[in-house]
């Protein structure tokens, strides 16, 4: 995809959101400034430039838009030599009739997925709450009708949308807001208009609950729909519309001719037709001109203003665009009623040739080819730890079972925390992903809500469980959110509160599955174990040693034994600097150097126990890098130490990695390694805490001969296979049936 391409999504999918913010510009400088220009005119002016461009770049048929520049050129100059001061409103009037064509052919040839009927919601809710602040306030934000016309349009996909949502808030929200919107409107056309679009989703239910089983959740949906139809043909008495009708005495068929204007409108048209066969055969081809409508009488009466604003030559051009896109494209199910609804209820209000309105008629054909895609299982990722650019591997495992979730059908969306070194940025991150939890929990109709460090995510995900139907909250424990290292923990505390709202959960090891059984009284059958991703065995493999060294910038001159790990309380980083401390002196290992990599909030406790062990001429330090960089630093080691004794180590992915490079793995002999480290066969365990033991056992495993290092090589590769991302995703792919 070009840059242009790319640059294009991002801009319609914005102009689309905001187009109620830019539609209240529209009206409110149109009724205070005669003159034909407006914000609102200079925005959608923008967009219809750059959708020509799209299209001109992008359409197969793009020399169908030549005959519009024609048209445009040809139809400017004639106006030029009649009157000059009339060009710029017969500009304006060609880019607002043709709108409609170029926007139809946009949206019938182009493709993104994010604009869809969960957009056009957000849309529809928008100009509800507009509409409504607008109207308790009196604030004239928009016209009446046109707002009308617009809440209409979007209804039939909105509220559709909206029924079948699961969330609670959503169908409150927006159904209140809806019957405010009713109730302040003077508009005929929006209390007809709605009660028809409800009376096609009823009978769409309907029709459907006849073919397929209804469960009740669906029943539910119907028996919404009857209720707000029946609420607002009931309350009608009280509606602004009733008073009107009754303060205007519109009875009869005279009565509502002279309250729409409808005889005025005929007596414009009939001035202007006049004008236009009283003219030259110029007049025919170009028009009267909307400046010449405008001199004889100022009454917008819309598809005519088309023909005779543009002549015979605009019509033929306006028509064939259309055909263009109707040939190749065809709306279904509710995008075509919403497409007839809209050119009624824009034949009535005379706004057909508005952009405001006709941009969102046009959309329905993207709409439309966009729900043809397979119904997918839909879940929301959330979590406090992922990748970013500076830690790299802070978060990977949550990464890595995004891509096999992806990889497997689902649709993933995520909101996540990447580490944060500022602790008001910290702070600002977690009430972001809690209000970004909650609102794409309200707008969109996830079908599980997957949260990994139960007590530092499980508020928002709860509260959307709480107020939806059908969602099924996973939590997926990983460490000190679930245990800790201190008798009395909040994380510990808040984590047995969430947990009681769980589906299932996912855990790390089995391990930590008796943790949850025993302290949590979690159902077994509801405790699924999945090692974090597994490892990746094609990325993490045994390679070059000399190759690895000079990839990782190390020195060839050295053996290496390394450490990778948060330096963090309790991670063991400690203890293998003591280890360190009674191996310097030692002359067998005189060509060793030891590899530390790894950042926490202790890097300072760490720089001041090496400078008091006096360890800096022994030590290379490196920040945690990326997987691919890991690679290179897993075998560019004779030995890996993995030497925590937190409690919260459910697992170890560090140990199996290094174990996949076909490197010897010494781990404390509790916790999450001993889910996979078997001693003396395919590693060494040494005593947790102990300084002197993890010292005993570096040196035996320098002692191996050449057929017993091997030996314990190709079992630690073949255990590391076990955990292999391929052969476990099915642990996980399991917990979504």
């Amino acid at each position: 995809m070009n840059k242009f391409n790319k640059f294009f999504d991002k801009f319609i999918y914005i102009f689309l959101l905001i187009s109620p913010i830019i539609n209240i510009f529209t009206n409110s400088l149109i009724k205070n400034n005669n003159y034909p220009l407006s914000i609102s005119f200079i925005l959608f002016f923008i967009n219809f430039v750059i959708m020509f461009i799209w299209l001109i770049k992008n359409y197969k048929y793009n020399k169908v838009l030549f005959l519009f520049v024609a048209f445009l050129s040809f139809s400017l100059m004639y106006f030029f030599g009649l009157n000059k001061s009339s060009v710029l409103c017969e500009f304006i009037n060609i880019i607002n009739i043709f709108f409609f064509p170029i926007s139809m052919l946009l949206f019938g040839s182009y493709n993104n997925d994010k604009i869809n009927d969960k957009l056009i919601t957000k849309i529809f809710i928008l100009y509800e709450v507009i509409f409504v602040i607008s109207s308790i306030f009196k604030l004239n934000l928009y016209d009446n009708i046109m707002a009308s016309l617009i809440l209409v349009i979007l209804g039939t996909i909105a509220l559709n949308y909206i029924n079948n949502s699961k969330s609670f808030i959503l169908k409150i929200i927006s159904y209140v807001l809806l019957f405010l919107c009713v109730y302040y409107s003077n508009s005929i056309i929006m209390y007809i208009g709605i009660i028809a679009v409800l009376l096609f989703i009823l009978i769409r239910y309907i029709k459907y609950s006849r073919i397929f089983k209804v469960d009740k959740w669906q029943k539910r949906n119907i028996a919404i729909s009857v209720f707000i139809i029946i609420l607002l043909i009931g309350l009608f008495p009280i509606m602004k519309i009733t008073h009107t009708i009754k303060d205007n005495k519109i009875y009869n068929y005279k009565k509502i001719v002279e309250y729409t204007k409808y005889d005025v409108k005929m007596d414009a048209l009939s001035r202007v037709n006049k004008k236009y066969t009283k003219g030259k055969i110029e007049t025919f081809i170009y028009g009267v001109g909307k400046y010449k409508i405008n001199e004889i009488d100022n009454m917008n009466i819309d598809v005519f203003d088309i023909f005779y604003g543009i002549g015979l030559f605009g019509v033929i051009v306006y028509i064939l665009l259309v055909l263009y896109n109707t040939r190749y494209n065809n709306l279904r199910d509710k995008y075509n009623f919403s497409f007839i609804i809209a050119l009624l209820v824009s034949f009535v209000g005379g706004v057909i040739i508005n952009p405001s309105v006709s941009i969102y008629i046009s959309l329905l054909y993207l709409l439309s080819k966009n729900s043809l895609t397979l119904d997918k299982q839909k879940i929301l990722l959330v979590s406090n730890t992922y990748p970013s650019k500076k830690y790299k591997h802070n978060g990977s495992f949550v990464k890595n079972t995004e891509e096999v979730l992806k990889d497997n059908g689902f649709i993933v969306d995520k909101v996540v925390i990447t580490k944060q070194d500022n602790i008001i940025f910290k702070l600002l991150s977690y009430i972001r992903m809690n209000i970004l939890v909650i609102l794409k929990g309200i707008f969109n109709n996830y079908d599980y809500i997957y949260a990994h460090y139960v007590s530092h995510t499980g508020f928002a995900p709860i509260f959307i469980k709480n107020t939806s139907a059908n969602i099924k909250l996973i939590f997926n424990a990983h460490g000190n959110d679930v245990v800790s290292d201190y008798d009395k923990s909040k994380n510990v505390k808040r984590s047995k509160k969430y947990l009681k709202y769980a589906y299932k959960v996912v855990v790390p090891s089995k391990y930590f599955k008796d943790v949850m059984i025993n302290d949590y009284n979690i159902k077994e059958n509801k405790i699924f174990v999945y090692p974090s991703g597994g490892v990746d065995t094609t990325l993490f493999k045994k390679i070059d040693k000399k190759d690895a060294k000079k990839n990782a910038k190390l020195s060839s001159k050295y053996n290496y034994i390394g450490y990778v790990s948060k330096l963090e309380k309790n991670k063991g980083y400690d203890i293998f600097l003591e280890a360190i401390s009674k191996l310097k002196d030692n002359k067998e290992l005189k060509n060793y150097k030891y590899l530390i990599v790894g950042s926490g909030s202790e890097e300072d406790k760490f720089r001041k126990m090496v400078k008091d062990l006096k360890l800096e001429d022994y030590l290379e330090i490196r920040n945690m890098v990326s997987q691919e960089e890991l690679l290179n630093i897993y075998n560019s080691l004779d030995i890996f130490v993995f030497p925590t004794y937190t409690k919260c180590e459910s697992l170890g992915l560090v140990g199996l990695e290094a174990m996949a490079c076909e490197v010897l793995v010494i781990a404390s002999n509790k916790y999450g390694p001993t889910s996979y480290l078997v001693d003396n066969k395919n590693g060494l365990f040494f005593e947790q805490k102990n300084s002197e033991d993890l010292k005993d056992k570096i040196l035996k495993l320098l002692k191996l001969n050449q057929e017993e290092e091997k030996k314990m090589k190709t079992k630690a590769r073949e255990t590391a296979i076990k955990y292999d991302s391929f052969k476990t995703r099915n642990q996980i792919l399991d917990v979504f049936k």
